[in-house]
């Protein structure tokens, strides 16, 4: 009985395999671009990601000497800090759509920060699927570079996954701006990637309130004061759909596989990532501090 489960297992794996294999070539040859190259920007072996989560502001003290020797890489709405312009960061990635299909005040806000405040060279990052927006392609300067890279999600077996993330064609799920970062910086060939600010403590902000809506507890590195508010934790930027619990936990269940994923794609690029956060629930990579 137990080798006929074994045989059941094994077909199963196999055959799925091959039909998310056929599905993901189908979607890379519909939405992929394919001359879509990065190039490293810098000659070092090291990079650091800052992410966005609150614990940002204790690493960016703590690690305020380390910051100024290696490249770095800021995310979504960095650019509204006054550390952008003091940490001058080398690559800048946009992974929310929100940020780039709207006309909304806040992504206006973003794309004016980085025009203004940029007097540096700096790669911007958008999804292949971005390029034909004006805000977009406003932004390129004299300064900064806007690179695209396909956010076509390739599902089926490792080793053809590998041959085409490593060729920009295709590349694992990203559910969170930080999982691309990681995915980008692996194929910029950079050796040792360092990520702080990474905190991933969402669950412990949720309320669900008398009226069964999902709410969020509003602290963030980009928060002013020290106030605690609930809002509604809505889909995105432009709609007021809310999250039902089944869902979000259904979302942050695809954000900590994707890292998972990106664990094994990194050691099939003999790359090593470390979680140098103060605070952090992601379990896939080494806890190691920026030395």
């Amino acid at each position: 009985m137990q080798q006929l489960e074994k045989i059941y297992k094994s077909f199963h794996w196999f055959f799925s395999n091959l039909i998310n294999t056929f599905f993901s070539f189908c979607k890379i040859f519909l939405i992929s671009g394919f001359n879509q190259k990065i190039h490293k920007t810098t000659s070092h072996h090291t990079c650091i990601i800052l992410g966005n989560g609150p614990s940002l502001s204790n690493s960016l003290k703590e690690y305020q000497n380390h910051l100024t020797k290696y490249p770095l890489v800021c995310v979504n709405l960095f650019a509204l800090t006054s550390e952008y312009e003091q940490l001058k960061p080398a690559y800048y990635v946009m992974h929310d759509p929100a940020l780039w299909k709207t006309e909304l005040p806040l992504p206006q806000k973003v794309f004016a920060a980085i025009k203004e405040k940029t007097n540096w060279p700096i790669t911007l990052f958008f999804p292949y699927r971005a390029r034909k927006s004006a805000f977009v392609q406003a932004l390129n300067s004299e300064y900064v570079k806007v690179v695209y890279y396909n956010y076509t999600i390739f599902k089926g077996f490792d080793a053809i996954a590998y041959y085409l993330f490593k060729r920009q064609l295709a590349m694992p799920q990203s559910q969170n701006v930080l999982v691309a970062s990681l995915f980008l910086t692996i194929n910029l060939k950079y050796k040792e990637i360092y990520f702080i600010g990474a905190d991933h403590t969402w669950h412990e902000n949720l309320i669900v309130n008398d009226e069964n809506i999902l709410c969020l507890k509003n602290v963030h590195f980009y928060s002013e004061g020290e106030q605690v508010s609930y809002k509604p934790f809505y889909k995105g930027l432009n709609t007021q759909e809310t999250f039902k619990v089944s869902e979000i936990f259904e979302n942050w269940t695809k954000v900590f596989k994707g890292y998972e994923h990106i664990k094994n794609y990194a050691k099939y690029c003999d790359t090593t990532i470390y979680n140098a956060s103060h605070v952090s629930f992601i379990d896939a990579f080494e806890r190691k501090k920026i030395s």
